[in-house]
């Protein structure tokens, strides 16, 4: 990833259901507002043209190597400081699973995804179960 402790990722192009075709995208005005509340900070904030989580937009990815990463909906430019106070919870929970109490509400009842590490063992992540006799 990038090195940092912690990278967001914005949909640049998200628009809440309902919202005006036209005009900025709210995404962008929440990348713009997330880069601000996390600006000087051990993170990094990008934007993408879409996290195909349209139906849940505006979105944004909370994500950091070897850690589990998050795909967060129902977001406007107001929530960049629930982002970015999720985003600090992260980089500084050892695995990515921050307390369920660290967790901004707007987080909370937003979160469209938990996503494990690949390759790396946790305690979340078990085998299939078995066929059932």
């Amino acid at each position: 990833m990038s090195g940092k402790a912690v990278t967001v990722t914005v949909c640049r192009t998200c628009r809440p259901e309902g919202a005006p075709r036209e005009g900025e995208p709210e995404g962008a005005r929440l990348a713009r507002a997330a880069a601000q509340a996390l600006a000087g900070e051990d993170a990094e904030v990008n934007a993408i043209a879409c996290l195909s989580a349209c139906a849940r937009g505006c979105a944004a990815t909370v994500a950091a190597d070897g850690k589990f990463a998050y795909v967060i909906g129902g977001l406007t430019a107001d929530d960049a400081a629930d982002l970015a106070a999720f985003a600090r919870a992260h980089a500084e929970s050892a695995d990515g699973v921050p307390p369920w109490r660290a967790r901004p509400e707007k987080v909370r009842k937003n979160t469209v995804a938990r996503l494990p590490p690949p390759g790396r063992a946790h305690a979340l992540v078990e085998p299939p179960p078995p066929e059932e006799a």
